[in-house]
């Protein structure tokens, strides 16, 4: 999760207050994303992902479930 994969889902929904309507969310909280006081959390990744079609992984957005998803030992 950087700042650039921050900045490409605001760049997807058009702008700060779009990308916060889209997700039911404040553009203070989308702000607090792109400037790296605050991350996505898990349910608003998965919401990105849903609603991009899955141009955009919740994995890849919520430190959280990045965190969690690289603990699976699939073998």
């Amino acid at each position: 999760m950087s700042n650039s994969d921050y900045q490409a889902v605001v760049d997807h929904f058009g702008d700060q207050t779009k990308t916060a309507l889209a997700l039911g969310l404040k553009q203070p909280s989308v702000c607090a994303w792109l400037n790296g006081s605050a991350v996505m959390s898990e349910s608003t990744a998965l919401r990105v992902q849903k609603l991009t079609d899955g141009k955009f992984l919740a994995v890849e957005l919520s430190p959280t479930l990045k965190r969690d998803f690289d603990k699976v030992d699939v073998a």
